[in-house]
Order: structure tokens, then sequence, then C-alpha cells
């Protein structure tokens, strides 16, 4: 019972820790996705007195992905039944040029500014309308998400950190006499510490392990997806050998390296 609480005083901080880091990894994933998504969505309208040259606006504002030319149409048949044919027609004539603006990647609150004063300063365009009001909130919240996993992921890691130095801690002054008699008949540092590290290894293989099997369970669960659907974005898949491998890989170097700070500093060596 007592080898099995030891066992889990370190399985639990590794456990919160590993689970914590891939979850980090996972939101920043789906921030990207999110950022993608809004990248589509977000729209500059610019007005022209004159049908613009897209390939010369490009040119001059390069984080433009692409132009498309908003059709008069709807307004025009608006009208129709209230003024007359010629004013109808004078009015196709006066009536400005209205572009919508797509852009390579979603931009700053600074950055929207300079591409709308690059949009004015080509002298093709007499208006630009980026929403800013709807901008800045929706940038707000995404910066929200891209830092918050990661303030998370570091409170994290500094309480998993004390956990497991104080379990260690118990550890050594558990195995404290074996080591200072192996000490005597003059044992190497790595035989005297083996069963420390072994039992590190152990837990951190568990440990792993079983955020695994939670990650590689979690995208297949009904009420995750209906989640994800809700949100418009996709749940990164968990992949057992190449990210298990990493939180292992986390884990050993994570507990090891605990293990080892204890040993020399308890002076058993």
């Amino acid at each position: 019972m007592k080898s099995l609480k030891n066992h889990l005083s370190v399985i639990f901080p590794l456990f919160v820790l590993l689970f914590s880091l891939q979850f980090a990894f996972m939101s920043d994933e789906m921030v990207k996705e999110f950022e993608k998504k809004l990248t589509n969505d977000y729209t500059i309208v610019i007005v022209s007195p004159k049908k613009i040259d897209e390939a010369v606006l490009m040119s001059r504002v390069r984080d433009i992905k692409s132009i498309e030319e908003i059709s008069s149409k709807k307004i025009i048949d608006k009208l129709k039944g209230n003024i007359s044919a010629k004013n109808l027609s004078l009015l196709k004539v006066s009536l400005p040029k209205f572009y919508s603006i797509k852009l390579k990647k979603f931009p700053s609150l600074n950055e929207i500014e300079k591409i709308k004063n690059r949009l004015l300063k080509t002298k093709m365009v007499s208006r630009v309308e980026t929403f800013a009001k709807t901008h800045t909130k929706v940038y707000r919240v995404f910066l929200l998400l891209k830092s918050v996993s990661f303030l998370f992921l570091i409170f994290i890691f500094f309480v998993s950190f004390l956990l497991m130095l104080k379990q260690m801690r118990i550890w050594i002054l558990e195995h404290k006499e074996r080591m200072e008699i192996m000490s005597y008949f003059g044992a190497p540092f790595w035989m005297k510490s083996a069963v420390l590290y072994r039992l590190a290894i152990v837990d951190s293989f568990i440990s792993a392990l079983l955020v695994s099997v939670i990650y590689v369970i979690l995208p297949n669960l009904g009420e995750v997806k209906k989640f994800m659907n809700d949100l418009g974005v996709a749940l990164p898949k968990f992949n057992l050998l190449i990210d298990g491998g990493f939180l292992l890989g986390v884990s050993l170097l994570f507990s090891l390296f605990i293990v080892s700070i204890v040993i020399r500093k308890m002076k058993t060596v």
C-alpha cells in the first residue's frame, strides 16, 4: 500500500504535467485552425470611383490575398420601382465600385491600420471599411485563447516540479540507509541510485501511457465532437507514435532530472 502511494505521488504530478502539455499543444493547433477560419471570414470593403487595377493594388499592399468586386445589381434592383429609367442609368454610371478584400493572414490591430493607410494612399481607393470594432473584439479573444493555455502550462509545470521534488526527497530518505551502505562498499553512482531511477522510469511510462490513452479516446467522444462542431473547428488527432513518444520523452527527462537533483542535493553519492 505504501509503495502504491509513493508511485501515485509521482504519477499524479507527471500525469497533470503531460496532460497540460498536450492540451497546450492541442489548443495551439486549434487556435491556428481558428485563425485560418477567421482569416477566411474577415473581409475589408473598399470603395473606388472607378474600376481598380487589382494587380497593381495587390503589388502595393502585399497582405492582400484576393480582391473581388461586389455587385451593385441588388442596389439597382431595389431602386427600379422608385426612380425613372433615365435616372437609373445615370446612377449606374455614377455609382462607385465596391470591392471585397481577403487577407493572407488574420491581422493585428496595428497591421489593420497600416493596411488601411496603404490602401488610401494608392489613390485608387476613396474609402476603406475595416469593421474595426468587430475586428478588435475578435482579435482580443484570439490573443486570450493563445496565451491562456501556455500560462496554464507554466503554472502546472511549477506545481508538478514542486510535487515531484517533494516525493523524490521522500524516496531518497527511504533508501538513504541502503545507499550509504553501498557507498561504503565503493558502489558507483549509477548502482546506488538504480532503484530510484527505475521507479522514476516506470512511473514516467505509466503517466505517458495514461495521457496518451485519454487523448486517443477524447476525439471520439460524442459530446466532444458536438462541442467542436459548434465551434467550427476540428480537434487535432493524437498520433500515438509521435505525440505519445514525445510525451514519454518529456516525462522521462523531467522525472530523471529531478531524481538527479535531489540525489546530489542530499549528498548521498
